[in-house]
């Protein structure tokens, strides 16, 4: 089915989209890449790996931070980039795909919530989406996440402390949960992070000005590339890479060429009553 979706998706684009801009950065959103849970967010190492050789040898590879900046001055290169991004912090990050970045020598975000390195039965996604997750969902632990964040080729990024809907919070636990993660953070590691993630992608005008606050940018879930008429410093878009799409459908992905199963997803989602989010 999955695959029908996207092959439809491909002939939606190419009959009634234009084409994919080349001035444009594909911000690809990871979380896990060990493949032993049945849920899109959880790629097989073997495929993961084969998508960041792929990346590798396409030399278009740059940071987040230099994205955003990219982005919000408008000055693109006509060749297509990529970014490499991986929420969560879940253990497999340092034992998989770490040593998989440093091997191609691939930048990469890594968006923290702080309280579940702190308390590691404190799931970022709810057990109930994922039955018996929380007996292979770990976290980092504090030394696992100062060695990564010393790799130069490595930021850290926010990602609130215990990682809320924020929609339902008020202003004020809104502006606690991100300034308690960015303590928790500067305790731990010696800095505090600039860039921020909306936990599941979850946000709206409101929670977008309190963020201002706190940090320099905030992504978002939107699944289109970026670029500079599409992005603002806090309304930054990502495109989920899912398992379903293996290895061929990656490469249509992160082209631009799916966009169609996204608009697909969120129409689904509006019905459901989802305004964003995963």
């Amino acid at each position: 089915m999955r695959d029908l979706l996207k092959a439809a998706s491909v002939l939606y684009g190419h009959l009634f989209l234009p084409p994919p801009p080349t001035e444009a950065i594909s911000i690809l959103m990871y979380h896990r890449v060990v493949g032993d849970l049945n849920m899109e967010l959880d790629l097989p190492l073997g495929v993961f790996s084969r998508q960041m050789a792929w990346l590798a040898q396409s030399g278009a590879v740059i940071s987040y931070d230099d994205a955003v900046q990219a982005l919000t001055e408008g000055v693109l290169e006509a060749k297509l980039k990529y970014v490499l991004t991986f929420d969560d912090a879940y253990e497999d990050f340092y034992t998989l795909a770490w040593p998989v970045l440093k091997k191609y020598g691939l930048p990469a975000t890594l968006f923290v919530p702080t309280r579940f390195i702190d308390e590691p039965d404190q799931l970022p996604l709810a057990e109930r989406w994922i039955p018996k997750a929380g007996n292979k969902m770990k976290p980092m632990t504090w030394d696992q996440l100062r060695e990564v964040a010393a790799d130069p080729l490595i930021t850290i990024g926010l990602h609130t402390h215990s990682h809320p809907n924020l929609l339902k919070l008020s202003d004020e636990d809104i502006a606690k949960e991100i300034t308690l993660n960015s303590d928790r953070l500067s305790a731990e590691l010696g800095f505090s992070p600039v860039h921020f993630a909306y936990p599941m992608g979850y946000y709206d005008g409101r929670v977008q000005r309190v963020a201002k606050d706190h940090c320099q940018s905030a992504t978002i879930i939107g699944g289109d590339l970026a670029t500079s008429a599409n992005t603002s410093r806090y309304e930054v878009p990502r495109i989920p890479v899912r398992r379903s799409d293996g290895w061929f459908w990656f490469q249509q992905r992160v082209s631009g060429r799916l966009i169609g199963e996204e608009h697909f997803i969120m129409f689904v989602k509006r019905l459901l009553g989802k305004k964003n989010g995963y």
